[in-house]
Formats: C-alpha cells, sequence, structure tokens
C-alpha cells in the first residue's frame, strides 16, 4: 500500500470521526421540545435519504448525494438512540422500538449501489417507517412532551414535504412516474395546505411571519420550474429550488423551537 493510498484513507477517518462528533452534539437532546424537534426531523430524514438515493441512482451529482446520503444515515441513526434514551413515556417508547426494528431493516437497503429493480422495496419500506414516525409524532403530543407540540410538527412537516417533492420528482424521473405521479401532486397540494395552517398558528412572531411569506414565493417559484419542464425531467434543478426552500426551513425550524421552548419554560415556571 503507497503512502498516499495510506495518508487518503488515514484522513478520510477522520473526516468520518469528526463528522461523527459534529453530528452527536448538534443532536443533543434534553427538553421536551428538543424531542418533538428530533422526533420532527427524524422524518424528514428519511425523505433526505430517499431522495439522495435516487439522485445517486441517475447519476445527478452522485457525489454529493452519495455524501449527504451517508451523512443522514448517520444522524437518523445517532438521533433514534438519542430519543430512546431520553423519552420516558411507556408508549412513546414502544413506538420508538418499532421504528428501531424498521430502521435495521431499511439502513441495510440504502448502504447498497441505488438500483432501480429495488427502489419500489425501497419506497415501500422508506413509507413504512415514515408512518410510523407519524404515529410517534402524535403519540409525543397527546403525552404533552412540548406545548410547542403542535408548530413544531407543522414546521417539520413543511420540511418533509420540501424534501419528499424532490425525492418524488426524482422517482419520476427514474422511470417511475406511472407509479408516482399521484403522490407528487398530493405533496405538491399538501406543502400548500400545510403552509396555510402554518401562517394560521396563534403564537408567531415578525420574523417568522416574514419567513413563511418567503416560503410561499418559493413554492410558487418552484411550481412555475415544473411546471416548464414537465416533459423533460430537470431533478438537479429543482432538487436546487427545494434545498433553497429547505435553508429557509431550517431558519425557521429554530425559531419555531425556541418559541416552543419558552412556552415550556413559562409553563414549568407557573407550576
Amino acid at each position: 500500500m503507497s503512502l498516499i493510498t495510506i495518508r487518503t484513507q488515514f484522513f478520510a477517518f477522520l473526516l468520518l470521526s469528526l463528522s461523527l462528533i459534529g453530528l452527536a452534539q448538534a443532536a443533543n437532546i434534553s427538553t421536551g421540545a428538543e424531542v418533538v424537534n428530533a422526533a420532527a426531523e427524524q422524518r424528514t430524514l428519511t425523505q433526505v435519504m430517499l431522495k439522495n438515493y435516487v439522485l445517486s441512482g441517475l447519476g445527478v451529482r452522485s457525489r454529493k448525494a452519495n455524501q449527504a446520503l451517508t451523512k443522514a444515515i448517520i444522524r437518523f441513526d445517532l438521533q433514534q438512540q438519542q430519543l430512546m434514551s431520553a423519552v420516558t413515556d411507556t408508549q412513546v417508547l414502544q413506538q420508538l422500538q418499532l421504528i428501531q426494528q424498521s430502521w435495521v431493516s431499511l439502513q441495510v437497503q440504502y448502504k447498497q449501489k441505488p438500483d432501480l429493480s429495488r427502489l419500489a422495496e425501497l419506497y415501500t419500506m422508506n413509507e413504512n417507517i415514515l408512518n410510523q414516525g407519524t404515529v410517534l409524532l402524535e403519540g409525543m403530543a397527546s403525552a404533552k412532551l412540548s406545548k410547542g407540540a403542535d408548530m413544531l410538527e407543522l414546521m417539520g412537516q413543511h420540511e418533509l414535504l420540501c424534501q419528499r417533492l424532490s425525492a418524488l420528482y426524482g422517482m419520476m424521473a427514474w422511470d417511475m412516474r406511472d407509479e408516482i405521479e399521484i403522490a407528487y401532486q398530493e405533496t405538491y397540494r399538501a406543502l400548500s395546505d400545510n403552509l396555510i395552517k402554518l401562517q394560521s398558528l396563534p403564537l408567531s412572531t415578525d420574523s417568522i411571519k416574514r419567513g413563511l411569506k418567503k416560503t410561499r414565493q418559493q413554492l410558487e417559484r418552484l411550481r412555475k420550474t415544473a411546471e416548464a419542464s414537465k416533459e423533460a425531467f430537470v431533478p438537479g434543478l429543482i432538487d436546487r429550488s427545494v434545498v433553497r426552500m429547505v435553508e429557509q426551513a431550517d431558519q425557521l425550524q429554530a425559531e419555531y423551537l425556541q418559541l416552543a421552548s419558552s412556552l415550556d419554560s413559562s409553563l414549568d415556571s407557573a407550576n
């Protein structure tokens, strides 16, 4: 083995180690609001993984897509472990254990080279764990883990739908239009409806209102781009638009988390 190869492998290992440390630090979960926020992100990560698997299979920025897929797998795994350690409610914990069982099988699929012949099966497995994540969030709302659970779930749903839109568009481009087009159209409508719900929340800030208005404008531009290219798929272009929407969504999610944490702190003080 050459010295250059050894150095390359060493730096690759070092980079992975640093990434793991950074992800672990970023996924610090202790308060009720952080638990709900992390559970919402877990659902989004299922769509991030699907999207990057598809983009890699299509040969659209494959190296970047593979890196993003690996990062999402690591983050999902770490947050799943941290959620299981942080949650004390029995029913919520049971749902987390069901997700863990599904995740064991799903991550094996995601670690294989993207293959169109396996895409339908992977999509079904991905939908299953997504639905389990929805049940998990409903359980957290019932358990009243955070006063701001509704706003965190809605904002998490927005980011999930953004990533899902790109994933489904990519699947249509990857010879699955007949199977996926209805789900794609439903996802776009759900994005629009979810934004209306977010804008109708009684608790907000001027910054959040401005961010939601900008998000509405971004969604309209995305619709026009997709409509203009509906006969010749452009998954890379669509995903770039989605990435900009996700960046805006990340800022809003951070503001909602801060607002939810403040609500929980006020409630604790009152008690």
